[in-house]
């Protein structure tokens, strides 16, 4: 017989291709999961993954426990955040995602908001690969974005554009073709590898011109004050804190938005709709002053 834990297990693993990620979502050790998973093919009566190209794929006996596992899953989901969007309470945990480069935006806006409502524990996720609000992940997500998603509601705090910036001491304005053409450049990769920034530079920058590939627009703004290259969104480049200079006009094919997203499901709950209007709120100053 499986069990809700057996289905965890499995999907975990499944859905992370690696013990090491199948234990970082479970919350424990990768030799735990190892074992575990040992345990319930000896119950089996076989292999539940096999190995290829160095991730873990479910083999066919395997496939039937992950689709039910999913649909336990998306089921449970689903239940909770309905008893989470029928809470009228203000208190309790409100948990929030954002990237690196919207942090020294946000954090003060949602610091306030905490100070302002003492009866939530606000809790904040900082990551570049964006939280699955419709997997309970958060339930308010801060994000640069020009397509939210049909799955999601909220609303646009602002606009902003991207361009090149490098050390101010030695920033020369110059068009995007006479720039790119240039050595120095940072590059993204990883986590960020297609986001239309990342895909722009792939595209535009030759190979021989780059210096270094970071997973963090934040990394490519602290590699820019060495008097590297770097593409960054305004609100971001544009903060004197670290003694960065605008030197190519904007790029109209890269101009993008912030948004404030809930799933459709939360939106009436009383904290995620008190911080949707307050913090919101100032979001919106912020960006404009930005």
């Amino acid at each position: 017989m499986l069990t809700h834990d057996d289905l965890a297990l499995v999907l975990a693993i499944a859905e992370g291709g690696r013990m090491k990620r199948a234990a970082e979502v479970l919350q424990t050790h990768a030799a735990t999961i190892y074992r575990r998973l040992e345990a319930l093919e000896r119950r089996i009566g076989g292999p539940l993954f096999e190995r290829r190209d160095g991730r873990l794929v479910p083999a066919e006996r395997a496939e039937a426990i992950v689709a039910a596992a999913r649909d336990v899953a998306n089921r449970l989901d689903t239940l909770n955040r309905h008893v989470a969007g029928q809470d009228d309470r203000l208190s309790g945990t409100l948990s929030i995602t954002t990237t690196d480069t919207l942090q020294a935006l946000a954090m003060p806006v949602i610091a306030a908001f905490g100070r302002t409502h003492p009866g939530l524990d606000l809790r904040v996720g900082i990551a570049n690969a964006m939280a699955d609000l419709g997997r309970n992940e958060a339930d308010v997500a801060i994000r640069p974005t020009r397509a939210p998603g049909e799955a999601l509601v909220g609303s646009r705090l602002g606009a902003f554009d991207y361009a090149v910036y490098t050390r101010a001491s030695r920033a020369l304005p110059a068009p995007v073709a006479m720039l790119t053409a240039s050595a120095g450049w940072i590059v993204y990769g990883g986590a960020i590898a297609q986001a239309p920034a990342a895909r722009w530079l792939a595209e535009t920058v030759p190979a021989q011109n780059r210096i270094a590939t970071v997973d963090a627009m934040l990394a490519a703004a602290l590699a820019a004050r060495s008097g590297a290259y770097a593409l960054l969104p305004s609100y971001l480049g544009d903060d004197p804190v670290f003694g960065l200079a605008r030197i190519s006009p904007p790029i109209a094919a890269l101009r993008s938005q912030v948004w404030l997203l809930t799933h459709p499901d939360l939106r009436h709950a009383a904290k995620v709709r008190a911080f949707m209007d307050g913090a919101g709120k100032a979001l919106r100053k912020v960006l404009r002053e930005a």
